[in-house]
């Protein structure tokens, strides 16, 4: 398993409006398996997981110029933490607000 770093991994946005989430989807390569996927996720990113869970997601069929164009095919990897994992309510926590004049803008933090 030398080649694990090169995995490519892409966290999905979770649904549920919790704060804290034990389950997470990932979109990765379709040639990962799922012992790859809990491997590369504990040693990578410090993950207790508990299951994996997978599926192949066909990529769609558009036409174009009077051909057909297929995008990719991808495996979706739904990933069971032991541990929840929680996220902050604003995804974006920085905003401009602006000053007086229209030029000076200044940076904040939600807390």
């Amino acid at each position: 398993m030398a080649h694990i770093a090169n995995l490519p991994m892409m966290p999905l946005i979770p649904t549920t409006s919790s704060n804290e989430t034990k389950e997470i989807a990932f979109k990765t390569a379709p040639s990962a398996s799922k012992l790859q996927i809990k491997c590369f996720l504990e040693s990578f990113y410090g993950l207790e997981v508990q299951k994996v869970r997978t599926l192949i997601m066909k990529g769609k069929k558009k036409r174009y110029a009077g051909s057909l164009v297929a995008k990719p095919d991808y495996k979706k990897a739904y990933v069971t933490l032991k541990n929840p994992l929680s996220f902050s309510h604003n995804p974006f926590p920085f905003t401009f607000t602006l000053q007086g004049n229209k030029n000076e803008k200044m940076l904040t933090t939600h807390s």
